[in-house]
């Protein structure tokens, strides 16, 4: 299994990088506390040195009681006040990671004992490498990017208002425009085709036509494809991980994947042979009698008149289908501009040619009167 010495970074001075066979800081000579967090450099490389594995491998270090130095595993008493060896430990924890988290400084108080049952994702979340930690803005460059998004803002705002904030101008009506329509339906006899004749009608002719396709199984054609499987050829060891062995080295986890290969082969299948059959059945040419649209009577007018429905004249085979009304004034301003506007009788009728009215207009032309809500 590899060995890879770690690194951690002093809590008492900020020295970083300090080796993991330190145990205590070379900068200012602070035992290395417990709890401290060991981190791998990128391509931090196998340790091939004896010494140095057999010290790896010789268990986690122990913390002391009195001074908090810390000790190999082999030291039977503290290097630091000769205190005789304690129950404390440094923590063992297992990354699922392809690189060992990065600490910062250690967090007080020192965290508990960790493994790999019951290191939590929001922990190794926490413990992410320095490679991969999202790169944080400084005050300036968030100030900078504040005042380009208030800028923004207000370039947005401020052209919202002078499009759509209306700005009130004096016109003129010149015009009353109105128009009534009703339209109107005849009762005759039309021809239509169909499979089967409604209630009233009368049938002019019939043929037999394609009415829809039966589709008919008729064999079997036996033909070949080539298929593609994958087939597991055996399995792959690889590093899934590093095992912090809580003494300033890291162990590799490895993982075992299946390997799989494509194979094609060749194989027959029978595909079904099908034939069309044609359905007939008997369509009808029938006339019949029915109300469909025929005409409209229209009554229109731009003065200031009463509106009123146009005349009728129905004939014995005309009936009244639907009434529709419209109804706008039209405005013009001193410039010459003519702004129409639709509205309903009731406040149609307050407006009369000649008469002087505010309008409210905005910067994209549209025009409504103070009384209307919008």
């Amino acid at each position: 299994m590899a060995i890879r010495e770690g690194r951690w970074d002093c809590p008492s001075c900020s020295t970083q990088g300090n080796l993991g066979r330190d145990r205590a800081c070379p900068n200012c000579g602070r035992p290395r506390p417990e709890g401290i967090k060991f981190y791998l450099p990128e391509n931090a490389p196998k340790i091939e040195n004896e010494e140095l594995r057999a010290i790896a491998q010789s268990g986690t270090d122990w913390i002391c009681e009195y001074c908090g130095s810390s000790n190999r595993i082999t030291i039977e008493h503290c290097v630091g006040c000769s205190a005789p060896r304690s129950d404390r430990t440094q923590a063992v924890k297992t990354y699922n990671l392809t690189a060992v988290p990065r600490s910062a400084e250690v967090t007080s108080p020192p965290p508990q004992k960790l493994n790999a049952s019951n290191t939590s994702a929001n922990q190794l979340k926490r413990n992410v490498t320095p490679s991969l930690q999202r790169v944080r803005r400084t005050p300036a460059n968030r100030r900078k990017r504040n005042i380009l998004i208030s800028f923004i803002l207000a370039v947005v705002v401020g052209l919202g208002v002078f499009l759509f904030q209306p700005r009130t101008i004096d016109t003129t009506v010149v015009g009353t425009p109105w128009e009534r329509v009703v339209a109107i339906e005849k009762y005759i006899p039309v021809t239509e085709s169909d499979w089967s004749v409604p209630s009233g009608g009368r049938i002019v002719s019939q043929r037999e036509e394609i009415h829809h396709y039966d589709r008919i199984l008729v064999g079997y054609e036996t033909k070949t494809r080539t298929v593609s499987d994958q087939v597991q050829t055996g399995t792959e060891t690889y590093v899934c991980g590093q095992k912090d062995l809580g003494n300033g080295f890291f162990e590799d986890k490895t993982c075992t994947r299946p390997i799989y290969e494509t194979r094609q082969r060749t194989e027959t299948y029978e595909d079904p042979i099908y034939r069309e059959d044609p359905v007939y059945k008997t369509k009808y040419t029938y006339e019949i009698d029915k109300w469909v649209p025929s005409r409209k009577a229209t009554a229109s007018s731009n003065i200031a008149e009463q509106p009123y429905w146009p005349p009728l004249n129905l004939a014995k085979n005309e009936r009244e289908s639907e009434r529709t009304e419209e109804y706008a004034v039209e405005f013009r301003d001193k410039k010459g501009k003519t702004y129409s506007i639709p509205l309903d009788r009731v406040n149609w009728q307050n407006y009369k040619p000649g008469q002087p009215h505010p309008l409210k207009v905005n910067a994209l032309g549209k025009a409504w009167t103070l009384d209307k809500k919008e």
